[in-house]
């Protein structure tokens, strides 16, 4: 098949609709790419090209190289580091597969046909090509991290019998040259110990046909049909240790199990069950954008994006595809153990990653989770409100920073924490407690689920609630402040009542108090809340601009109203284009102004006056934040700087965008801009956040029809919307609770309302 043939079935599947699995072909959710990652002369062919797949704990990194494939994996567990040292996440490993047919080199990808993908709507990757000296010879390979099975697999196989002969090798990333591969019986295992966890992988080998030899150095398979390649691998982690360590020797029984079985299965039966699976999670909602057309490689579709005369039917083809790749992120990084997707998901080939990969309390790990309630996947939240719970509540650790920090009561933990509880930098910053606490109640919110309100949110939020009434001091003025504080990341001079900080403690207070009523418990506690809630400094006080930065500056006048930013500090507004906007918490993710008033009309002019171009995560945020602000064509201008081509592989604060891959940028990759993208658009569709039901509240102009199902709003409710010349013309809403539902939007006075019958 030559390459014209290839593409020509490709857009025949992409318009039928038809899945990978179905026929080989890639979805109309699908990334793809006409020649292997290393192939494109990238700097860093990894964070650039390389394809993500993973089960929520345990993934991998798809290349897709001919004659040679580098399959790098990780295990979100794997960390240097204790409680007692920060560690880093690490770099697991790689399967080096070496095809023994002879191909030509350099290879002409063109010439042999050659396609890569990823289709997130099965989570399966894939690569197919034509031999270069037989055309009716065709080589087709398939990707999958299963979570039921526990395992990476990959399936090779070719046309005709008797064609797959490979060389098969597994290398260890972790633990230096004195942790060895070892071989025997189709299998390759490593194994051995980290500053505080045990770790081990293995790789087994299951030919079709043909036969397979075993060295002490590699796995070789001669004359196979096909190939099937299994690959577990874990640490001895828990979260809910004492010491966070299971047994050890269980842990390498379960590695051992876990290949054993899904080598048994087969792929098909292993494919069969990851898409049972996968498929009803990715499949409960829904964005489609009339009109978009997955006719272009991705990273083609990337290049022509901000073009001038770029068809519009290409760009809201990424823009969707961009959306559900968030989702498809979350699913796959954050489920498995109670341990939250770092800065870089479960995803990282560096033993030294940038900010350690860590877990960043100041945005970057609450960022992960803004869209995981709204876009229908509240059970991908549970791992990080889990990790809070314990850390909160069951663990020594953050009970600790909070007597550092001088509180007799309660938790916290600063701005870099790896996964043992360990926690610092920006020991100021104690606020973190609260931001990570408003996390619970949101999922309360959505899913109304009591039991969770009572013995996970509910303890959290109490014990957070007595830290911040013990802390807050009274200003000069009467209210309550919490004292020397910054407001990300601007400083990192400490100052009382931020406004950044003043918000987390209102947010908290009042969503305490709702708790505790829902509950109808603990009433002294209510009491002492609301007596201070009601003195509280709420960081909602305004100024006028000075015109520092010129006048005007993005459209704000020399005195026009903006939020300060500090209460007391002489540079008020901050650094112009600064990534951070500490100070608009009030607007989003938190629901404190509202739309109409002053304090709206302050908020979005200091998001105005701050800019637009910035790092990826911040260019997430501030989606969302536009949504907010009800501007959608605003909000579509910040995702085309999203969308924009970054060649910046190393630390770059100055601007972000996106690989080719698909993976945000900071620079470098971090998956917060992936996933606040993904919560910016669903923003966009559909907001509850003051328990209204607000249809297509942020719509673009260019989104002219489309529609959004199956997204959640707050009280469990599942929303259906359709809309045509920008117009909804039809919602459909599913109360699971029974509960009051309220909705605006333009002229619904006028439209026909009907229940199920």
């Amino acid at each position: 098949m030559n390459i014209r043939q290839n593409l020509l079935f490709l857009f025949t599947m992409l318009a039928a609709g038809i899945s990978s699995a179905d026929t080989g072909a890639p979805s109309r959710h699908s990334l793809w790419y006409l020649q292997p990652a290393e192939a494109a002369g990238a700097g860093d062919p990894w964070m650039e090209y390389a394809l993500p797949i993973g089960n929520g704990q345990f993934g991998a990194m798809i290349y897709g190289g001919v004659p040679t494939e580098q399959i790098q994996f990780n295990e979100k567990t794997l960390w240097t580091g204790s409680p007692t040292l920060r560690g880093a996440y690490q770099n697991f490993g790689d399967i080096i597969i070496e095809e023994l047919n002879p191909v030509p080199v350099p290879v002409d990808y063109g010439k042999i046909g050659y396609i890569r993908w990823l289709d997130i709507s099965n989570a399966v990757a894939g690569v197919d090509y034509t031999s270069p000296s037989d055309t009716s010879l065709t080589f087709s390979r398939r990707y999958i991290a299963s979570y039921p099975d526990g395992v990476v697999a990959t399936r090779l196989k070719a046309s005709k019998p008797g064609n797959i002969s490979v060389k098969i090798k597994l290398r260890n990333n972790v633990g230096g040259d004195s942790v060895k591969v070892s071989y025997n019986d189709a299998s390759a295992v490593f194994g051995g110990r980290l500053d505080h966890v045990d770790y081990r992988a293995r790789l087994n080998v299951v030919p079709s046909g043909g036969t397979v030899a075993t060295t002490d150095s590699c796995i070789t398979v001669c004359g196979a049909d096909s190939l099937l390649i299994v690959l577990a691998g874990a640490t001895n982690f828990d979260q809910h240790a004492p010491d966070y360590l299971g047994d050890a020797e269980a842990m390498r029984l379960l590695v051992d199990r876990r290949a054993s079985d899904a080598s048994a299965k087969g792929w098909d039966a292993l494919l069969a069950t990851h898409l049972a699976d996968y498929r009803p999670i990715y499949d409960r909602m829904r964005l489609t954008l009339d009109g978009a057309e997955n006719r272009l490689p991705t990273d083609r579709l990337i290049d022509r994006y901000t073009q001038t005369g770029f068809r519009l039917a290409e760009a809201l083809m990424l823009e969707e595809l961009y959306f559900h790749y968030g989702r498809y992120l979350l699913i796959a990084s954050s489920r498995g153990a109670d341990t939250p997707a770092n800065l870089q998901g479960i995803w990282n080939h560096s033993a030294t990653p940038p900010w350690e990969s860590d877990l960043h309390s100041n945005i970057n790990v609450q960022m992960n989770y803004w869209p995981a309630e709204a876009t229908n996947l509240s059970d991908m939240h549970m791992p990080y409100l889990n990790y809070i719970k314990s850390m909160a509540v069951d663990h020594d650790e953050w009970k600790e920073y909070a007597r550092r920090s001088g509180q007799p009561q309660g938790w916290t933990c600063f701005t870099q924490n790896n996964i043992f509880g360990n926690s610092d930098y920006a020991e100021n910053y104690v606020i973190a407690n609260a931001w990570y606490t408003s996390h619970l109640w949101q999922h309360y919110r959505y899913t109304l689920d009591r039991d969770f309100l009572r013995d996970t949110a509910l303890p959290v939020m109490t014990s957070c609630s007595r830290f911040w009434l013990d802390r807050l001091k009274l200003d000069s003025d009467g209210t309550w402040i919490a004292p020397l504080e910054w407001s990300p990341e601007q400083g990192p001079q400490e100052e009382d009542a931020t406004a950044h900080a003043q918000q987390l403690v209102a947010e908290l207070f009042e969503t305490t108090l709702h708790a505790l009523a829902v509950l109808d418990t603990e009433p002294e506690l209510a009491a002492q809340l609301r007596a201070k809630l009601e003195t509280l400094d709420r960081g909602l006080a305004f100024e006028t601009y000075d015109g520092k930065w010129g006048n005007p500056h993005n459209t704000i006048a020399q005195g026009d109203t903006i939020l300060r930013e500090w209460k007391t500090s002489p540079y008020s507004v901050g650094q112009p284009g600064h990534r951070h906007l500490s100070h608009l918490m009030c607007l989003f993710p938190f629901s404190q102004v509202k739309p109409g008033t002053a304090e709206h009309r302050a908020a979005v002019n200091s998001l105005r006056m701050r800019g637009d171009a910035s790092t990826g995560w911040s260019l997430g945020w501030k989606i969302n934040l536009w949504a907010r602000a009800l501007d959608g064509n605003h909000a579509r201008h910040m995702m085309k700087y999203s969308l924009n081509h970054s060649g910046s592989y190393g630390v770059d604060q100055r601007y972000g965008g996106v690989y080719y891959n698909l993976l945000d940028s900071h620079a470098p990759f971090q998956i917060d801009g992936n996933l606040g993208f993904t919560s910016g658009v669903a923003e966009m569709l559909l907001q509850s956040h003051d328990g209204i039901l607000r249809l297509l509240p942020a719509l673009p102009d260019s989104w002219t029809s489309g529609s959004a199902n199956g997204m959640k709003a707050i009280g469990n409710f599942e929303v259906d919307q359709r809309w045509s010349e920008r117009k909804l013309s039809e919602a459909s809403i599913l109360s699971a609770a029974g509960q009051p539902c309220e909705i605006h939007y333009p002229g619904i006075s006028d439209a026909t309302v009907s229940d199920c019958n």
